[in-house]
């Protein structure tokens, strides 16, 4: 994994190698092992390296790289790397397959120098261009120069889970793995954008289509984008994973179940290629213990522990090491646990919030950012994790919710019925009860302002999601994949683990794993109650029976309202002192009314998290001195 920076520029901008170079070494916790610049210069036809004195700015292209080695550790895999003399790249990701695609191309006739990912992607460029962008397996954020086309190529993998920025100044555009790297260039001034803010703060959703910063996007995970180096012109993102257009083929649970089991331990099996040692967070749940099952499985061919990684809250309602425990007493691991604390996150605060640059939702993220030190700490360079379950199974209770609509409407009665009866009668899980009346709720009242906003912010209408509502089974599935929770999710991963260095990696993610629970019938997926039946069945053999059946999964959580309640109290009375940046946005008399019912122990959910935003947001407006 690493981190890039690129300024495209027209050639009387002003803008020294120094300003290219401070953006590359900004994110210097993303590529510890090497850094390199490369600049060039037109000459006639077609760019060639510049070698002018350092500072100058005669340059027209200048990429950035810092590297984390993880594939061929030696000084091959340097870059910026080039290829047969004219495309050059400067790369963040890993693509699993590159073995099968580098075979595949020594075939065609190419030549490598390399055990790198790196290189097969170049090569692979120049034998099919933009096309080859589908051949690949895995996460990348990447940037090609093709020096005789005049032209450059910006491309994120399918689900957006490796960082890449874009932000046009004056003659110039910039390209960044972070958006704190364009504040190394003279001229970005970091301005809020009003309707990311809106959304965040009014429901805690993101827009993974834009950043909290105006005039800074993302490049859309699934796309590629070209710009022109004459005149500096910018394509919009074509893109080239349409999942819309998977069919629904598998019936049977049974089959859904073999197939599902057989493709994942396939995806396992690429997620472990690596160079350094690999280990896995576990959580306890369903997802991370799946993955931990399957990696310690394929390690004990060689008798080699398993490095697992889990924060703990001793003694507290969301702590779930007794689950963990049923993981590690059936495979061969060596465990390392974290224990978040109140003082410790004050502590880590202000570089919490500066390495992710944008305000996160909730406190969870600081367990992962825990778990992130503890696996550095560990010297382990790349973790997997059960990220991307939920997605792919539709495994929140609001789409099961949404499922045993589809039942009713479809007049599926006796399908309907057996959801409940198998919950009430022990045969599924109990939960579903609870779960209706709440999902219900949430339901009717979701469109519904937590806060009230000031100034132009109260006039935005947030439309955070699509209205699911009246989506079709087929569609629902991939928004959930591609636009609900899981772009900020893996965001935020991204963010936690390279703050120390460490690559985080998703088997459930792969994109043949994905198109082929698409494929799946929507009531495969789901029995009396219980979600992911595809996942339980299929590892049915693998998995604890703990973990199997466990009825109480509470997902990512940390003891949030309880930290507010009391060891962060003080730093919450402090945020209602009307000095503070946060209350340029947000009513602060309505908000007030939020701290007082949680402090007495009266407030819900809803308004715990939006207090928890509120906090986070201000500290966030101090950090980057954001200006309206």
């Amino acid at each position: 994994m690493c981190g890039v920076a690129a300024i495209l520029k027209l050639r009387a901008v002003n803008c020294s190698t120094e300003i290219l170079n401070a953006m590359r070494d900004e994110v210097s916790y993303r590529g510890p092992d090497d850094r390199g610049s490369k600049f060039y210069r037109r000459f006639g036809p077609i760019y060639s390296e510049w070698e002018g004195d350092q500072g100058e700015s005669a340059w027209e292209i200048g990429l950035g790289h810092r590297r984390l080695s993880i594939f061929d550790l030696s000084t091959a895999g340097h870059q910026p790397m080039v290829y047969g003399k004219r495309f050059w790249i400067v790369y963040n990701g890993e693509v699993f397959n590159f073995i099968e695609i580098r075979a595949e191309l020594k075939r065609l006739g190419h030549n490598f120098q390399s055990s790198t990912d790196t290189e097969v992607i170049l090569a692979a460029y120049s034998e099919w261009g933009t096309d080859c962008f589908a051949y690949f397996r895995g996460m990348w954020g990447l940037l090609i120069f093709d020096s005789h086309r005049n032209e450059v190529i910006l491309c994120r993998d399918r689900l957006g889970i490796k960082p890449l920025y874009l932000w046009e100044g004056s003659g110039l555009i910039a390209i960044a793995s972070e958006i704190k790297q364009f504040l190394r260039i003279p001229g970005f001034n970091p301005k809020i954008d009003p309707m990311a803010s809106t959304l965040y703060l009014q429901t805690g959703y993101e827009d993974s289509n834009r950043s909290f910063f105006c005039d800074v996007r993302p490049v859309p995970g699934g796309t590629w984008i070209r710009i022109a180096l004459d005149g500096l012109k910018i394509s919009s993102p074509e893109s080239y994973w349409n999942p819309e257009r998977v069919q629904v083929v598998v019936k049977s649970s049974n089959e859904a179940a073999e197939l599902f089991s057989d493709k994942l331990k396939e995806s396992v099996r690429i997620h472990l290629r690596s160079d350094v040692p690999v280990g896995c967070a576990l959580s306890g749940g369903l997802d991370s213990s799946s993955i931990a099952v399957l990696v310690s499985a394929i390690n004990n061919s060689h008798e080699v522990p398993l490095h697992t990684f889990t924060a703990t809250f001793p003694e507290h309602k969301f702590d779930e090491r007794q689950y963990v425990d049923a993981v590690l007493t059936n495979i061969h691991a060596l465990p390392h646990f974290s224990t978040p604390d109140p003082r410790e996150f004050l502590e880590d605060l202000d570089r919490f919030i500066w390495i992710h640059d944008e305000p996160v939702g909730n406190l969870s993220m600081y367990s992962g950012y825990c778990i992130a030190r503890l696996t550095h700490e560990a010297g382990v360079p790349v973790t997997l994790n059960g990220q991307g379950g939920d997605e792919i199974f539709s495994g929140y209770w609001q789409t099961y919710f949404l499922h045993l609509r589809d039942l009713w409407r479809q007049g599926r009665l006796l399908d309907l019925a057996s959801h409940f009866l198998g919950a009430c009668l022990g045969k599924g899980n109990p939960n579903l009860m609870k779960q209706i009346p709440v999902m219900f709720r949430r339901y009717c009242s979701q469109n519904k302002k937590t806060l009230h906003l000031r100034n132009s912010l109260s006039e935005l209408t947030p439309q955070h999601l699509q209205d699911i509502m009246v989506m079709d089974a087929h569609t629902r599935r991939v928004h959930e994949i591609r636009n609900m929770f899981l772009p900020r999710l893996l965001k935020w991963d991204d963010r936690n683990s390279m703050a120390f260095s460490v690559e985080g990696r998703y088997p459930f993610l792969d994109h043949q794993l994905i198109e082929l629970c698409l494929s799946f019938e929507p009531s495969t997926l789901y029995s009396c109650g219980w979600t992911k039946q595809p996942l339980r069945l299929g590892l049915d053999k693998e998995l604890p029976k703990k973990i199997r059946h466990r009825r109480d999964k509470i997902g990512f959580a940390a003891p949030q309202d309880d930290w507010l309640c009391g060891p962060l109290r003080e730093e919450m009375e402090k945020l209602f002192k009307k000095n503070r940046p946060i209350w340029d946005y947000v009513q602060h008399d309505h908000a007030q009314s939020f701290l007082v019912k949680m402090l007495d122990g009266k407030a819900n959910d809803e308004s715990g998290q939006a207090l928890f935003r509120m906090f986070i947001f201000d500290r966030w407006l101090e950090m980057f001195d954001m200006q309206p």
